[in-house]
């Protein structure tokens, strides 16, 4: 078992786990770090050689943030791992970048695990009940209101649905931590990319698991239905009593799930 931190080019990449066991790589979401996984690597650990790194803008990354950059630090990240069988789980944001880097990059990824994304390209036919404001946050950013950003994205759905008094202090934790630095940087959140994921993707046929809490977003839970009926090669997990933060409010299922597919 091994645990360890290196430095890549653009992140912190800590490692994990088992380093026989299959490679798996984590991509975080939105408002968060690495930290965000530290319960399902515990329950991962004995079973897969686990990789995650804080992207930039968040954690201790000391790169601008740029969403529009990101799926290229994903690409730069895994030619220095140089795993050969490489599974790749984005979470929330996270997993717009973990589905934009393998259209972009097909050859690098072995399996895909969306926890409670979405994918540029699918236009939902459900209201999304839960979106997130990101311009108002912007604005409580800019304005350096950074303890009352906090408190109402704390307030959240997607950080209240599915969460015991445990996961709430662990997330507020996190939470604490978080300085608005993608939010105040021009393109921390440049949501253009060329071509549609969506499709690609559905073309380039990779094994693809999607996991989502009961209580997720309805565009969420909409584009997992169709996405997996594209192919026999996809599967779906809705795990029971979670909302979105299910990767640290039902670790132990997750993980369950992703062993399940990917051993």
């Amino acid at each position: 078992m091994t645990d360890s931190e290196t430095t890549a080019s653009h992140a912190t990449i800590s490692r994990s786990g088992n380093p026989v066991g299959p490679a798996l790589l984590l991509i975080h979401g939105w408002a968060q770090d690495q930290r965000i996984f530290d319960k399902l690597r515990a329950e991962m650990a004995a079973d897969f050689d686990l990789y995650s790194y804080d992207r930039r803008g968040y954690g201790a990354s000391t790169l601008v943030a740029d969403l529009s950059q990101e799926h290229l630090d994903v690409v730069a990240l895994v030619q220095k791992l140089e795993a050969k069988r490489l599974t790749v789980l984005g979470f929330s944001q996270g997993a717009r970048i973990a589905a934009r880097f393998a259209s972009y990059a097909p050859q690098l990824v072995h399996k895909l695990i969306i926890c409670g994304g979405v994918m540029d390209g699918y236009v939902a036919d459900s209201v999304d009940n839960h979106a997130i404001d990101l311009p108002h946050f912007k604005t409580l950013a800019l304005a350096g209101e950074l303890a009352e950003l906090r408190r109402q994205w704390l307030l959240h759905p997607y950080c209240r649905l599915g969460m015991d008094e445990q996961a709430m202090v662990y997330l507020s934790n996190i939470t604490e931590d978080y300085c608005g630095n993608d939010l105040t940087a021009p393109a921390g959140h440049d949501f253009s990319f060329p071509g549609n994921v969506y499709n690609q993707l559905v073309k380039q046929n990779i094994p693809t698991l999607f996991i989502n809490g009961e209580h997720e977003a309805p565009p969420r839970l909409e584009l997992a239905q169709r996405y997996v009926a594209s192919s026999q090669s996809h599967h779906r997990i809705m795990i029971k009593g979670a909302g979105h933060m299910a990767v640290l409010s039902h670790a132990a299922q997750v993980a369950d799930a992703i062993r399940a597919f990917d051993i």
